[in-house]
């Protein structure tokens, strides 16, 4: 009889998993053994923490749609783990944790490092369970085979998330009874489930609401980027004359460029963004949860049930009509049911086209008045230390449009999310589920391994980036030159910003970060004039390796200062 080992390997072969990243370790070290035999078909990622594992599943299932596996022992991908998968969670990445509970066998006694729920050990299948969408313990071989196809299974269907298969010892490299029901089949036969539409008469009754609309807006979210819906999302924009703003999460599912496009709506968004939306009489929200930090704290100058219709499309039942009422929740997969929306509307797109073209008129002048991309005297001006503005500009100024680039918590993210103009669709990974410190670097490793031909930059504060700096090794090991800019305030930044006149806490230890990186066998680089900043990067990419471009940043600038306010307009 074949082992479980064996035949869970062979079932992420059959569900066409690409990577596992982990760090082996209890019985996980079997699994492990048996993928050696599939090496020209999965991809084993040994990283130096189970934070980057999580971290690298979750940014791999943004930019494919699919799941990476992360694997390792129970009580450290409970909790070293956790931190990319709460973050999945939130943010609706697909992932599958593959995890021991290290029990030595019997769990009711004394073990090492145990996360069986009983008496002196820690309950990890409560704790997975709390974090995830789908999580089962596995307590004989055969549950641990079929766990992992459900999982799978689970963690791409509907709204996407982490999964999590937890198996006790026993379980693993036990021997599996094929000859006795319950049968073991095929993987794919779990997977073969189609995206969810809406009924007819809501696809009529959206089409009408936005063909009879005088000002309607789309706000797009990061579920329209996990659909693949963006070419719906542009034609529909496009037949209307609707503007489109995104949410944080949604950032450049639209590029910035676009005619039509606003940019960033929310409490970090743009004066454009937030005073057409606030004009709507139409919002058509796709794949957006609307947020506190997008709705501008339910402000009503943005946002307003009592004057304002809201159309939500949903994976998620329970997300459409959760933040505002709403006039249609549309429960279904993104792009499938824009597709149908866009069906109905075709008939009707000639009688609008006139509507359209007016549109498009007030909107090219609405973004003049509020100075789109272009309200800060700070982004033009060179300074040593380089101001955050102009690091900003100067990165975008320097890069190939196709950059890819992840970011990471804290003022960094707030000045590369509102000044930043996307230039390509799909260029902005952002974490916003727990929207944690040292997301950005292993984050920007599972871009790489996906898009290989294309750059891709790693935008952290200095307190983010030592989070995961250990990550700089896996960049070297498996020859991932992605480039970290750090925003170096020796600080942390957004706290030290709100702690006027009583700092504690909030500074660091100047440390040289071009320094670390050459430790590592990276390049590394310190900019201390903005001046610089072009030339380093350029230098950094033409390496060919994982690089750092530590940037010595001016600490007074304050993101305060681009919050929104109480009229939806920006600060000065």
């Amino acid at each position: 009889m074949p082992k479980a080992n064996d035949m869970i390997a062979q079932v992420l072969v059959e569900a066409g998993i690409e990577y596992v990243f982990g760090i082996p370790g209890g019985g996980t070290g079997q699994i492990y053994q048996s993928l050696f035999d599939h090496q020209d078909k999965i991809q084993t990622i040994l990283v130096r923490h189970e934070q980057t594992a999580a971290i690298m599943a979750d940014a791999y299932g943004r930019v494919t749609g699919k799941p990476a596996v992360i694997m390792g022992q129970g009580v450290f991908m409970g909790s070293n783990a956790a931190f990319g998968i709460m973050e999945a969670s939130l943010s609706s990445s697909p992932m599958v944790v593959l995890t021991d509970t290290s029990d030595g066998n019997m769990a009711q006694r004394p073990a090492n490092q145990s996360g069986a729920g009983e008496y002196g050990s820690i309950d990890l299948l409560n704790i997975f369970r709390s974090m995830t969408k789908y999580a089962t313990l596995a307590a004989h071989p055969k549950e641990a085979v079929m766990g992992t196809q459900l999982a799978i299974k689970h963690a791409t269907t509907g709204r996407p998330g982490p999964t999590c298969v937890l198996m006790r010892s026993s379980a693993i490299a036990g021997e599996v009874n094929l000859e006795q029901p319950p049968f073991i089949h095929h993987t794919s036969g779990y997977l073969n489930t189609g995206a969810p539409v809406a009924p007819p008469e809501d696809v009529e009754k959206a089409a009408k609401l936005l063909a009879e609309a005088r000002n309607p807006v789309l706000v797009v979210g990061h579920g329209a980027r996990m659909s693949g819906a963006e070419e719906q999302v542009l034609e529909l924009a496009e037949m209307l004359g609707m503007p489109v703003a995104t949410t944080y999460k949604g950032k450049s599912v639209i590029e910035e460029t676009h005619p039509l496009a606003l940019g960033m709506v929310g409490v970090y968004g743009l004066k454009a963004a937030n005073t057409v939306v606030g004009e709507a009489d139409v919002i058509l929200a796709v794949g957006a949860k609307l947020t506190p930090q997008d709705t501008v704290r339910e402000n009503p100058q943005v946002f307003n049930p009592h004057r304002q219709k809201l159309i939500q499309i949903d994976i998620e039942a329970l997300n459409a009509g959760w933040a505002l009422p709403v006039e249609l929740g549309m429960v279904g997969d993104a792009k499938a049911v824009l597709s149908q929306v866009l069906e109905a509307l075709r008939p009707l797109a000639g009688s609008k086209a006139k509507q359209a073209e007016q549109r498009r008129k007030n909107l090219q002048a609405a973004k003049s008045a509020a100075e789109y991309y272009a309200d800060d005297p700070a982004l033009t001006k060179d300074s040593a230390p380089a101001t955050p503005q102009r690091t900003v500009r100067l990165i975008q100024e320097t890069v190939d449009p196709s950059t890819m680039f992840t970011l990471d918590a804290g003022n960094n993210r707030v000045w590369m999310a509102h000044m930043y103009q996307s230039q390509q669709r799909n260029t902005f990974f952002v974490p916003g589920g727990i929207a944690g410190m040292g997301w950005a670097l292993p984050a920007a490793l599972a871009v790489k391994l996906v898009h290989r031909d294309r750059p891709v930059i790693a935008v952290s504060g200095d307190g983010g980036f030592m989070m995961t700096v250990h990550a700089l090794s896996t960049a070297i090991q498996y020859d991932l030159p992605v480039v970290g800019v750090v925003f170096n305030d020796s600080a942390l930044g957004m706290v030290r910003h709100h702690q006027p006149g009583r700092i504690i806490s909030s500074e660091f230890a100047n440390t040289d970060f071009a320094a670390i990186a050459k430790g590592f066998g990276a390049y590394g680089v310190r900019v201390k004039d903005s001046r610089d900043l072009p030339d380093a990067i350029r230098e950094a990419q033409a390496s060919k390796r994982p690089a750092v471009v530590d940037v010595l940043i001016d600490p007074k600038p304050s993101p305060d200062d681009i919050r929104a306010n109480v009229r939806g307009i920006t600060e000065t």
